[in-house]
């Protein structure tokens, strides 16, 4: 397993391609998951995208892209031209050899405040992605979903199990799950099978009027258990790269009100409780003082701290997978 990043995370260095690469080796760092496949090129130029595999190729870097979102009702234009342009982006990407493609079906708000309902998205999304199948299953590519603060590791195996396994896995947000008051140790255990991405972040918890809030950290900072989750995910996954998406931004989840609980009903009294625990627990260490003031610390600019933290996230993981032989 080979620690990276997601370049959502240096993305205030607004680096091109070529020095996003330089920054990786620069830094010890073993990949990336670049943005969009236009983010690398515009005009889906054949030439300069092989430049950039190429370029990684003679680094030792490893590199991933992503296509656009699968799900139907947060498509901007027509739905023809949505899924004309999805094929161009998955031949595009196969030519370079790009065959794990990161995707996503919402950004969070949609699965409260969409006017179609959650599960219809859902439905939808998952029949968008059958009739995908062919192109995808010609090119040997598979359209991985992350938990992206919108659905569930429930949910996303359901759909994965539904349109098949070879043409749909799983990007897996270790903290995102933490928006659905899904247990990280659980929710890894559900998805390790059908994981072939990764977004890897931390988090502290403390609780709100409303429930309780996220506070993201570097791999290592937070509350999740990395030596529990990482054997998981390198069982079924021993190659499965390690990409860090780090930010700060605190984010709310009301686990309170009824009707946040009830658009939620995967989720067990058990698992429920095993967050609340962890809320508890990183509540104390803050009282302790072994956890920074999250208002104080989330007053300093992320790129402040942005290369200390992803150098521990960095030293951190590679600990934890030399310690259980996952490296």
């Amino acid at each position: 397993m080979q620690v990276g990043l997601d370049t959502f995370t240096i993305r205030e260095l607004e680096l091109d391609p070529f020095a996003t690469l330089t920054f990786l080796r620069e830094h010890g760092l073993e990949g990336a998951q670049f943005g969009g496949v236009r983010s690398l090129s515009p005009t889906l130029d054949p030439g300069a995208l092989q430049e950039v595999r190429q370029e990684a190729d003679r680094l030792g870097l490893y590199t991933h892209v992503s296509v656009p979102t699968c799900n139907p009702h947060l498509v901007g234009g027509s739905l023809e031209d949505h899924y004309a342009e999805f094929v161009r982006q998955i031949e595009a990407a196969a030519a370079c050899g790009w065959h794990e493609l990161h995707s996503s079906l919402g950004g969070g708000p949609e699965r409260y405040e969409h006017p179609v309902r959650w599960t219809q998205h859902l439905a939808d999304s998952a029949a968008f992605i059958r009739r995908l199948g062919p192109v995808l299953r010609h090119h040997g590519s598979r359209v991985n979903l992350e938990t992206h603060g919108d659905t569930t590791t429930f949910e996303l195996v359901r759909l994965i199990e539904d349109v098949g396994p070879a043409i749909a896995g799983i990007c897996l947000d270790t903290a995102n799950v933490l928006c659905h008051a899904e247990d990280p140790v659980a929710a890894a255990r559900r998805a390790a099978p059908y994981t072939h991405l990764t977004h890897l972040k931390d988090g502290i918890l403390y609780f709100s009027e409303n429930g309780y809030v996220r506070q993201g950290k570097a791999p290592g900072q937070g509350c999740l258990d990395w030596e529990r989750i990482l054997p998981v995910l390198g069982e079924y996954q021993p190659q499965l790269p390690l990409s860090i998406e780090d930010h700060k931004w605190l984010f709310e989840f009301a686990i309170f009100d009824p009707w946040w609980l009830s658009l939620h009903p995967d989720l067990t009294c058990e698992e429920l409780a095993q967050v609340v625990k962890l809320v508890w627990q990183c509540e104390r260490r803050i009282a302790a003082g072994e956890l920074p003031d999250p208002a104080e610390y989330e007053a300093i600019p992320y790129l402040d701290q942005m290369e200390e933290r992803l150098h521990f996230g960095r030293d951190y993981l590679i600990g934890v997978l030399e310690r259980r032989g996952l490296r």
